[in-house]
């Protein structure tokens, strides 16, 4: 496998089209978007097994010094093979040459996988929580879903080229407690998986009403809460 920056059309066009086969829809992020970023400076990346495009990202420049990557999409098929960690350290070492000081993201605090790559494994931060950020998407794995996200910040300035690791936190005053498996429940109970966002929006509230952080997880797969 292989990592490489999207620096014309053609490669542009085939980081569209990775997100719209892992997303299931079309224009998932257009292919003129994701031109306009590359040219004016934000980053799309592409990783390849042989010539077959696996994964893909692709994010733009904040006016604080920061990359957000909006997106960063694999193939099921190689889910578990560490493409997605390869594209975000890829991801690190592009903005760290720029000299930026960050790279910030969201993802949907119900979906375990993704809270354990973001927190344990890349050791990201967690910085806000915003209810139905995008309002109502109609792809193939977010319809008919609220779109809580929580948004993370990953630091690259003061690190000394020093890619930062996480790990699980061992205490902490309580937990906001994820579903095993939030995208196997939805297609089997969807009511079950209402009741999860509706728990865990109430949980979140507080949290960030004020006194409250998360920082980190535990490792019976809980947001783990402390006073800030």
């Amino acid at each position: 496998m292989r990592i490489d920056v999207a620096h014309d059309r053609e490669e542009c066009e085939r980081a569209g089209a990775l997100f719209d086969r892992v997303w299931g829809m079309t224009g998932m992020v257009p292919n003129e978007v994701i031109i306009a970023t590359v040219h004016a400076g934000g980053y799309a990346s592409l990783a390849r097994v042989d010539d077959d495009v696996v994964g893909a990202s692709w994010g733009f420049l904040g006016n604080d010094g920061t990359l957000h990557s909006h997106v960063t999409g694999v193939l099921p098929d190689y889910g578990a093979r560490g493409v997605g960690e390869a594209l975000k350290r890829h991801q690190w070492n592009w903005a760290n040459e720029r000299g930026l000081g960050s790279i910030t993201w969201t993802f949907d605090p119900l979906v375990r996988r993704n809270a354990y790559f973001n927190l344990v494994k890349l050791g990201a931060v967690v910085t806000d929580y915003h209810e139905d950020f995008y309002g109502s998407i109609h792809d193939g794995l977010n319809r008919g879903e609220h779109t809580d996200r929580l948004h993370v910040r990953w630091q690259v300035a003061g690190r000394g080229g020093v890619q930062p690791t996480g790990a699980y936190v061992e205490q902490a005053e309580w937990g906001i407690a994820t579903p095993e498996d939030i995208e196997k429940l939805r297609r089997a109970d969807r009511p079950s998986a209402t009741t999860w966002r509706d728990r865990q929006r109430a949980d979140l509230r507080k949290v960030f009403s004020g006194g409250w952080m998360i920082s980190g997880m535990l490792r019976d797969g809980s947001f783990a809460v402390r006073p800030s």
